[in-house]
């Protein structure tokens, strides 16, 4: 048996997820943000207030990426960052108005992007392919 690399899963998931953020970035060009900043404006519509910690936890990034991401964001308006009440040395990270205001736009794209990336997969295949990601994910802690 001889090893190649386009037959194992680390190939072709880094083809896809190179892909999946190109063509995301294209479909966020008009509104000047990235792939990230978009993920951690989801993370905040689903949970505002969060830590700059919890974001880096949740988004799987280092604490000083997710420093630079958020302060990129912040010079666009989309958030508001202030000190946790309950420990000064935290950030928590907060939706901006305009960022609230953005949301239903947003969403409309994402999903017209995830139909897009799902078009010809089954509802089955598509909880077959979440499951199977996340066990490769659990196999590689």
């Amino acid at each position: 048996m001889h090893y190649t690399l386009r037959d194992g899963p680390g190939f072709q998931l880094l083809r896809a997820a190179a892909q999946f953020k190109h063509c995301l970035s294209k479909t966020l060009d008009s509104y000047e943000i990235t792939p990230v900043q978009f993920a951690v404006l989801g993370l905040l519509w689903e949970n505002d207030g969060l830590t700059q910690h919890e974001i880096a936890d949740r988004l799987g990034k280092d604490r000083p990426n997710v420093t630079r991401i958020l302060e990129k964001i912040e010079t666009k308006s989309l958030i508001i960052r202030r000190h946790a009440p309950n420990d000064r040395r935290a950030m928590q990270v907060f939706l901006s108005p305009q960022a609230v205001a953005l949301r239903p736009e947003l969403e409309a794209l994402a999903i017209n992007f995830r139909a897009r990336v799902y078009n010809g997969i089954s509802e089955s295949e598509r909880t077959l392919l979440n499951q199977l990601l996340t066990r490769l994910m659990e196999n590689l802690k």
